[in-house]
């Protein structure tokens, strides 16, 4: 277990009529579908549109099973919660370019 924590950090952002979200920190398990469906549409109620949902295989060899499982579990919410980009390098994210669903 990395004993790094799982952060939700909350700033004001254009003066306090936004909050500016960040979540950071490992996950140990992959969540079941049903779980992320519920975190994506809460998100995406709260956005008020889709989630931009990135799978980076930024310079790591994270294995063709990592991906394939998350890969799996975001293709089962719904298209309206979410935005998914599968980012293969640091260069393709710079020029914005990706693969979206």
């Amino acid at each position: 277990m990395d004993p790094t924590p799982l952060t939700l950090e909350l700033r004001p952002l254009h003066n306090g009529a936004y909050t500016q979200i960040t979540l950071k920190g490992p996950v140990a398990t992959v969540p079941q579908v049903l779980q992320v469906r519920r975190l994506l549409s809460l998100l995406s109620l709260w956005h008020g549109g889709p989630v931009d949902v990135v799978l980076c295989a930024d310079g790591t060899n994270p294995g063709a099973c990592w991906l394939e499982l998350w890969a799996d579990v975001l293709g089962r919410v719904h298209h309206r919660h979410l935005d998914v980009r599968y980012l293969i390098s640091r260069d393709t994210l710079a020029a914005g370019a990706g693969h979206e669903r």
